[in-house]
């Protein structure tokens, strides 16, 4: 009995090799070659001319006595129902070469040809056999290789199972091929035959099965399982070489060769796969990187000046007549709401105004409260008095209801994105115009969370927030900077589409683009080198990369080994370390670097070799990310129903982040966090109107008095919900009433009496207790209020 070399596992393999003195690295197709030539000069593997590698699986314990037998038995009348002829396709069963039986062969029955095996006779049970030594002894031989047979026709079967690709079936087809007429002309037994024809056979039937379902099913079967990325990607085989029939089951024989040969593209032509003499791709880089256009021109050191860029007056001009527009169209519809409504105090807005409304927004970012009316408390524990001091809460909330950002009357209902069609389209043009990213760019999926009710919102597992509206974002990988996006609406697009208008002006200048595993392929590669863009990045299966790449394993290469094939124009590599990574790149060279990782349980970083497209992946892929990190430190996005106003909020959000690296390109050491760069625009934006409003409403009421601005102060509010600590006090001396003092066009004010209110009663005061700061009638309110504890019984 011979050594079962397939059988043995890598371990084991590399055990056998290393035990003889033999090299035990690289894959295990090498590895199991290897071994058997070591046990073929041993002299314990089987000789060339046994009949193949397969021959393995079936021990041939034939003595001479045996073989005469069975040449005996060859030779009767008939024997052309035992032959098999050796230039006939084990594939397939031909009619017209079948022989006709004999009356004396009636003892014998053809077993039913189906489209699966061949044509083999066999004893059957029932008929008597003829009184001859050779066929006697032939027959008690077949009876006892029976059970044995038996036993390895389900072992192959259990084998066939796992051998499932069509290269594989190709060269046990051939093999089968070269030990059946190797075997006819030796005289092999019967039972090898029928178990070698039905091996044979199985694996036709996968070879067609399998070719019947070409590339196209394994991509389609890739695309299931994400549900992130739109369009197909591109085969990586054509249909001309695919099979011109299912049902032909002939096995197409695959030489070890060939196995660097692995997709053809659509041209039809068969791209070589080699292992060394690699030369990547070199473009010249043409572009300037920084601020370009109005960006370099603008000579500032006012954040407010860089925001400004994108959110231009003729972008909020635009957000204020159609806010107005949306309200105008409200009351038309709602002309018959509650009298008593909120909306009825809408006036229309202006664009100072809409800065003040999203610079209070600007202030909930690092400001957080559970709700936008508690920015309005008067609480002294929890008062914020710049929100009441800038806008009134009943004015913030109104322009929230009316924010409106297109025309509804001329909706189309085909653009999912019509709502904020215009803002955005604006906003990702001054992307583009303002800043040209560096050498090195990125793609990948940005989200914003969402879960309510809109056609395309999308699920992703993988993403820290996972329901939501997600966007195609090309940034600099340096900075971070967004250059371009596009948020995925459904639409059935591919991946070439998505990557290439991303590229927007970019492409043909030298950049190199580097890209996750749900866009990478070697097609895709390729249509970028003819762009002068080079790629890197990681890579699934099934996308264009050799053969070798599909079937690798995880237990086939060591920690630190890699397996690298290029085609003159890509190269891919397949490196393992603590899982199988698979990368593809243009522009990198074949070797390893040196880098410092951390390494568990040890307090000093650690050295580790990894191949230089790895490297450059890891430390230039983060571009996308550095950008989501920024903006969820301080967000002020505010919880809507309406997903266009969420999603605008999110578009400003870039555009602050994106002012902020213009501002760092252009006054390098001012503001080194997003947090004071923010800040200072949130004071541009709020406190110069504050402050000009304020003023103005102080000289009025001066004038109007005739007193200076001193006394013209306002009458100070306290706490509606909780009275002063000093009401108590027993020194009624202190508590003087006065008048409250005029505000606007009012030189009589009024407002509710604090005991009054609290006994149910609606009556007005125009009197107030100047260190209490409550409004009080004069006599028993007075009183009651300073000298009760339960004063509102």
């Amino acid at each position: 009995m011979s050594l079962d070399v397939k059988k043995l596992k890598v371990n084991e393999l590399k055990d056998e090799l290393q035990h003889r003195g033999l090299e035990p690295k690289g894959l295990k197709v090498d590895l199991v070659e290897r071994l058997k030539a070591a046990l073929q000069e041993e002299g314990l593997a089987e000789s060339p001319g046994s009949g193949g590698d397969d021959d393995d699986d079936f021990p041939d314990d034939r003595d001479e006595t045996q073989e005469q037998q069975a040449e005996s038995f060859a030779q009767g009348d008939g024997d052309t129902l035992f032959e098999e002829d050796e230039d006939r396709d084990l594939g397939g069963y031909d009619e017209e070469e079948e022989a006709e039986p004999d009356a004396e062969c009636e003892l014998y029955e053809s077993r039913p040809v189906t489209d699966s095996d061949h044509s083999v006779p066999y004893f059957s049970p029932d008929t008597s056999l003829p009184q001859t030594a050779a066929i006697t002894e032939a027959v008690v031989k077949f009876e006892l290789e029976k059970e044995e047979n038996y036993a390895v026709i389900q072992e192959i079967k259990e084998e066939i199972k796992i051998e499932d690709t069509p290269e594989a079936a190709g060269n046990v087809g051939r093999e089968a091929r070269g030990g059946e007429s190797k075997r006819g002309q030796n005289g092999g037994s019967l039972g090898e035959q029928v178990v070698k024809s039905n091996r044979s056979g199985h694996h036709c039937r996968k070879r067609s099965c399998e070719e019947s379902k070409g590339y196209n099913y394994y991509e389609h079967r890739e695309e299931k399982r994400s549900r992130t990325l739109q369009g197909s990607h591109s085969s990586c085989q054509s249909e001309d070489e695919s099979p011109a029939s299912s049902r032909d089951t002939t096995p197409v024989p695959v030489s070890s060769d060939e196995e660097g040969q692995a997709w053809s593209r659509d041209d039809g032509e068969y791209c070589d796969w080699y292992e060394t003499d690699w030369h990547p791709n070199k473009f010249c880089f043409t572009a300037t990187p920084g601020p370009r256009s109005a960006a370099t021109e603008l000579d500032s050191k006012l954040p407010a000046d860089f925001l400004e860029l994108f959110l231009t007056d003729e972008l909020l001009q635009r957000i204020a007549d159609q806010t107005n527009l949306y309200a105008t169209q409200y009351f038309q519809v709602q002309s018959e709401s509650l009298p008593h409504s909120r909306v009825h105090a809408w006036k229309p807005v202006s664009v100072p105004e809409l800065k003040t409304f999203f610079g209070l927004s600007f202030l909930t970012s690092y400001v957080k409260k559970p709700s936008i009316g508690l920015y309005w408390s008067v609480d002294e524990v929890d008062a914020t008095p710049h929100f009441s001091q800038t806008m009134s809460r009943n004015r913030f909330q109104i322009i929230w209801q009316f924010l409106h950002y297109n025309n509804n009357a001329s909706q189309d209902d085909a653009d999912k994105l019509y709502k904020i069609r215009p803002v955005f389209e604006y906003i990702v043009e001054k992307f583009k115009e303002m800043y040209q990213p560096g050498q090195n760019i990125c793609i990948d999926e940005g989200m914003m969370l969402w879960r309510g009710r809109v056609s395309f919102r999308v699920y992703n597992p993988k993403k820290p927030v996972k329901y939501g509206i997600k966007s195609y974002i090309l940034c600099d990988s340096a900075t971070g900077y967004c250059f371009n996006m596009q948020p995925d609406v459904g639409e059935a697009r591919t991946t070439s589409e998505i990557v290439f208008s991303l590229l927007d002006r970019l492409a043909g200048h030298g950049y190199t683009l580097y890209m996750d595993d749900s866009y990478n392929s070697v097609p895709l590669c390729e249509l970028l080198l003819g762009a002068e863009t080079n790629v890197c990045g990681t890579l699934r299966k099934n996308r264009g990369e050799p053969k070798v790449f599909r079937e690798m394993t995880k237990y086939e290469l060591g920690v630190g080994e890699k397996v690298v094939r290029h085609n003159e124009r890509v190269m891919v590599v397949a490196w393992q370390d603590k899982q199988l990574v698979r990368m593809v790149t243009t522009c990198h060279q074949d070797r390893m670097q040196k880098v410092k990782v951390l390494q568990k349980g040890h307090k000093d970083e650690g050295c580790q070799l990894k191949p230089q497209c790895v490297v450059a992946y890891n430390s230039s892929m983060h571009g996308v990310d550095r950008l989501d990190q920024n903006i969820a430190y301080y967000p002020f996005i505010r919880r809507s129903l309406k997903w266009s106003k969420k999603f605008v909020a999110y578009l400003f959000q870039l555009c602050m982040f994106n002012a902020y690296v213009l501002y760092r390109a252009r006054n390098p050491g001012e503001f080194k966090t997003l947090l004071e760069f923010m800040r200072s625009v949130v004071k541009s934006w709020t406190v110069k109107r504050h402050v000009g409003v304020q003023v103005k409403m102080e000289k009025k009421v001066a004038v109007e008095e005739g007193g200076d601005l001193e006394g013209g102060r306002r009458s100070t509010r306290a706490p509606y919900k909780t009275d002063p600590d000093s009401r108590l006090d027993g020194q009624l001396g202190k508590h003087r009433l006065e008048y409250l003092m005029p505000v606007g066009k009012k030189l009589k004010p009024t407002r509710r009496c604090r005991v009054c209110a609290r006994r149910g009663k609606r009556r007005d005061t125009r009197m107030w207790c100047t260190s209490c700061c409550v409004p009080l009638h004069p006599g028993e309110c007075f009183t009651d209020y300073h000298t009760k504890m339960n004063y509102f019984v």
